[in-house]
């Protein structure tokens, strides 16, 4: 029970849980509303899974672009775990890896043509982008992919629009989203299939996730309190 109150103590996992939920309610809500059943809710997810099994680039594609867009990224690893659940080694290594991209891709259209764009667009007035100081780009990353109420599309935006180095912007967010990422394939990937040890894997891994995250906020928090920035 105490390691359940630990896991439920982060917020991360509050607001993944508050989403899913709402996500899972409003489905019902139109389901019901459009007279769908349940059958056929589960005949079409079954013929989805099939198509997405027989072609599992769409998968990976929709995993390296549909999170640059406010859809759940963990509804799509979710999906990934589900749909792989027959290779969850390959399932997770390709899900990293579209998330890499993912990031990658975001991070250089924010920080050069939106960034050049809205640059272009200031240049008559008196405000400026802010320039960000070198000994605070750690320090922004961490913050972006550490506060969960910021969505995930919007961390990787704004850390290129404020170009953050990619030598350190991509390896953290690798670390801080590539962990709980693997352990959502997992969980999914065990869930569906009716195996105990995927699942459980995926927990761990969530759990890790989650303690990696506490350690880093009380690292900025004493950063911050002790008047210190953090170095690059």
């Amino acid at each position: 029970m105490s390691f359940l109150r630990s896991l439920w103590s982060d917020e991360r996992v509050r607001w993944a849980c508050g989403v899913g939920l709402a996500l899972a309610v409003g489905a019902a809500w139109i389901a019901w509303q459009s007279g769908v059943t349940l059958a056929e809710v589960k005949e079409s997810w079954e013929r989805l899974n099939g198509v997405l099994a027989e072609h599992p680039s769409w998968l990976f594609w929709a995993l390296v672009l549909l999170p640059a867009l406010p859809i759940p990224t963990s509804a799509l690893l979710v999906t990934a775990g589900v749909v792989w659940r027959d290779r969850p080694v390959m399932a997770c290594v390709l899900s990293v890896l579209a998330i890499g991209l993912n990031l990658s891709w975001t991070y250089w259209l924010a920080a050069g043509p939106a960034r050049k764009l809205v640059e272009k667009t200031l240049s008559t007035s008196s405000f400026k982008v802010p320039q960000l100081p070198e000994n605070n780009h750690l320090k922004l990353v961490l913050i972006l992919k550490l506060t969960p109420a910021i969505p995930f599309f919007i961390q990787n935006y704004l850390c290129g629009f404020l170009r953050a180095p990619f030598r350190i912007f991509l390896p953290v967010s690798l670390l801080c989203n590539g962990i709980i990422g693997t352990g959502i394939v997992l969980g999914g990937a065990g869930l569906a299939d009716g195996k105990l040890m995927p699942a459980i894997t995926g927990v761990c891994l969530i759990a890790v996730s989650v303690v990696l995250t506490q350690l880093l906020r009380n690292w900025l928090a004493k950063r911050r309190s002790g008047g210190g920035v953090v170095e690059i």
